[in-house]
């Protein structure tokens, strides 16, 4: 049922005459990506695959354009959980030369316009995306572009980027005082990921392990040695989850309707 549900209506569940018509009439891509990794003992290891890809199919359906949700590319980088039971290894070298083969097999079949979606934090992962982004658009392929990246617009900050290089789709993030938080810092298996689960993919969640599991308690500084991975992620997060599982606010899920709306506005012109 998993499988199932992470493909539904993508490019995966259509023929290929039905995506030929498609890409004739002008439609775009919707491209979701994340990994496959621990997100603690209550939320499945694809979480942000379902993510990137619940994500992407609401901003198909919010945008007054046609786009097609391409099947999510699951195989990024992960630096900091790699060690966990459940996290999958992939090496840079090998993420971008297939994220490379992904987004250029789109082009080469008549898709001109194809906006990447990411859900996952880690930093070489999404320095990884926009090596490739950039590569792509210096070879003469501007359609390439970057719609999402976890906790926008920080992780432009973080790639040391201001948001108006050609590579951004520009949009304005949904305000967060419109929701009740834990006030605790959360980067991972944290309440707003839980809440997207929750809502979308109630299936995929261990409600018994969800029940009661406490908050990490940790500050910037322990986010700043539980990013350098390996023996401080096992001791910072020994359960593999960065923050408050439990939202307060069971409203909390809409984050990423809006979002995606936001998103569809800005490129539906």
């Amino acid at each position: 049922m998993t499988i199932a549900t992470l493909f539904a209506d993508t490019m995966a569940t259509m023929t290929a005459t039905q995506i030929a018509a498609a890409a004739s009439r002008g439609a775009g891509i919707l491209l979701p990506i994340g990994v496959i990794e621990a997100h603690g003992p209550h939320l499945p290891t694809g979480t942000d695959a379902f993510l990137a890809t619940q994500i992407s199919q609401m901003t198909r359906r919010y945008a007054s354009r046609e786009f097609l949700v391409a099947p999510p590319f699951y195989w990024g980088i992960n630096s900091i959980l790699r060690d966990f039971t459940g996290s999958f290894r992939i090496r840079p070298e090998t993420a971008r030369l297939l994220l490379t083969d992904v987004i250029t097999s789109l082009r080469d079949t008549s898709f001109a316009e194809i906006l990447l979606i990411s859900h996952h934090g880690d930093l070489q992962h999404n320095q990884m995306i926009l090596d490739v982004v950039q590569t792509l658009q210096s070879a003469g392929h501007p359609g390439v572009r970057w719609l999402y990246a976890p906790a926008f617009p920080k992780m432009i900050e973080r790639l040391g980027m201001t948001g108006d290089e050609p590579v951004w789709v520009k949009w304005q993030p949904p305000d967060l005082d419109q929701f009740r938080l834990t006030g605790i810092l959360g980067v991972h298996a944290d309440e707003f990921e839980t809440a997207g689960m929750v809502r979308y993919f109630p299936d995929t969640v261990d409600f018994e392990a969800l029940k009661d599991l406490p908050p990490t308690h940790l500050d910037a500084a322990d986010l700043a040695d539980w990013r350098s991975g390996g023996e401080a992620a096992r001791r910072l997060t020994p359960a593999g989850y960065f923050g408050a599982p439990n939202p307060v606010d069971p409203d909390l899920w809409r984050y990423f309707d809006l979002t995606a709306r936001a998103m569809a506005a800005a490129i539906s012109g």
